[in-house]
């Protein structure tokens, strides 16, 4: 019986722009641009933090992740692709997508509306449970502190989109 490799996550394919460096002061800040593909999508960053904190040439310090949309999650854990389904329908039982959301009610809500306003509220939620939208990591000896199966991971709660992530590392 050949035995096939699932893949719970995959590597962003986009482009790096860098927003700031300096070299006295190990400081490098860079913006990671891609697209999701679909709704509730994990994406490993961790190689992409890798590559960033090279890049720095900080050998002792920390790195952040961020992500400035406010219906995703960075969140650090295992990839693995049975407990990311588990996660997936846990979320989705919790926080079901076609459930009432006051958030998507236009007769109500008059603060922060936009034209192609996304019908997400779930997503809103769902990010308030999932957690942060930065997670910070050590770095020692110019490598990354993670436990053996941590993955940074990019977490899509809305719809597949254009996403970015911030990376800031800083050091010496």
């Amino acid at each position: 019986m050949e035995e096939t490799t699932r893949r719970a996550t995959r590597r962003p394919d986009g482009s790096v722009t860098i927003l700031s460096s300096s070299a006295d002061s190990g400081i490098l800040t860079e913006v990671v641009r891609f697209d999701t593909t679909e709704a509730n999508e994990f994406l490993d960053l961790t190689d992409d933090v890798r590559e960033h904190v090279t890049r720095s040439g900080i050998r002792h310090g920390q790195v952040t992740v961020m992500t400035p949309h406010t219906t995703t999650a960075v969140a650090i854990n295992e990839s693995e692709t049975g407990f990311l389904n588990d996660f997936r329908r846990t979320v989705g039982s919790m926080v079901p997508a076609d459930a009432y959301y006051e958030h998507d009610d236009h007769e109500v809500r008059t603060e922060n509306l936009q034209e192609d306003e996304f019908i997400n509220g779930h997503a809103h939620v769902r990010q308030m449970l999932v957690g942060a939208t930065t997670v910070t990591v050590p770095v020692v000896d110019g490598q990354l502190v993670l436990g053996r199966w941590q993955r940074i991971l990019f977490v899509e709660l809305d719809q597949p989109r254009p996403r970015r992530t911030v990376l800031h590392s800083q050091g010496v």
